[in-house]
């Protein structure tokens, strides 16, 4: 076991490490620390702040800036400037990471014959937090309502050049017993996320669980015909299902990299039938980016 946790920290911190070599340049009288994605004849560096990319090449002694003010695409144009030498199409290239590392690699195989495409740096972000809050569980038995304190783990990746808006997360999760509500659970589940608004000070967040592996444990009365309670069945088990349950959230930034989280979820399900009470499930949490 204690390998196993050892081989787990040295993963999460390779994961963590960053992977793009980092220069520091002076642009316009502005110091800027760019990661370089390609180097080459034509080279590419990016920057980000605040949800915020910005692009540039360099092309022997001359760096450029691309631009996309509102949606003009000037950087096509700046493209096909700096590619005059090349035959090589600057219509299809997309405004962010990945189309634009695709363009230079090519630029570079064209007017380099011995060129090696620049392996693509891990453009995956990844993010850890920590939640608690109280639930109801509108999913199971629940007679008298209960509220029952919630606690759990997520890890959140996602490509924020590609697709800013989405990213899928691993949620653990747990249920704990109370005295009048004798029901425990512990939950495995693989989830999608929307950011609805992305803002910089903030983001409004749909979630959806999509498929959950989890061992529960309740206490169920057996009752007679007039209501009495005539045993206890102790019900215990994993389950799988794909519940396609539906929450909202939110990401609330406290440092660049570190974020409160609040949640509200389980608000109703595709799949899953409910007990009939109104969903309470709150959490608040902390969340950092790795």
């Amino acid at each position: 076991m204690q390998k196993l946790r050892l081989i787990l920290f040295g993963l999460i911190l390779f994961l963590a490490l960053p992977t793009a070599a980092q220069e520091v340049f002076i642009i316009n009288k502005d110091t800027l620390q760019l990661n370089r994605e390609v180097k080459g004849p034509l080279s590419l560096y990016w920057a980000e702040k605040d949800h915020d990319y910005r692009y540039f090449v360099q092309k022997g002694n001359r760096m450029v800036e691309l631009l996309n003010l509102n949606g003009d695409e000037k950087y096509k144009e700046q493209l096909a400037a700096l590619a005059t030498d090349a035959k090589v199409r600057t219509e299809d290239v997309q405004f962010v990471l990945y189309s634009l590392r695709h363009f230079v690699n090519t630029y570079n195989s064209l007017v380099q014959e011995d060129y090696v495409f620049n392996e693509a740096t891990d453009n995956i972000k990844q993010r850890i937090g920590l939640f608690t809050g109280l639930s109801n569980n509108i999913y199971t038995d629940n007679p008298e309502n209960a509220l029952a304190p919630v606690a759990g783990l997520e890890y959140e990746f996602y490509d924020p050049n590609l697709a800013p808006r989405h990213s899928a997360f691993l949620q653990l999760r747990h249920s704990f017993r109370q005295s009048d509500y004798d029901y425990t659970a512990t939950q495995l589940s693989l989830n999608y996320r929307f950011k609805a608004l992305y803002l910089k000070h903030f983001d409004l967040h749909v979630d959806v669980r999509l498929a959950s592996f989890y061992y529960s444990e309740e206490s169920i009365a057996v009752t007679n015909d007039v209501g009495e309670v005539v045993a206890i069945r102790e019900d215990n088990g994993f389950t799988f299902t794909a519940p396609f349950s539906f929450g909202i959230g939110s990401d609330i930034p406290i440092t660049p990299n570190s974020f409160i989280t609040l949640g509200y979820n389980d608000i109703f399900a595709i799949v899953l039938d409910t007990n009939g009470n109104f969903p309470i499930d709150f959490t608040v949490g902390y969340k950092y980016s790795l």
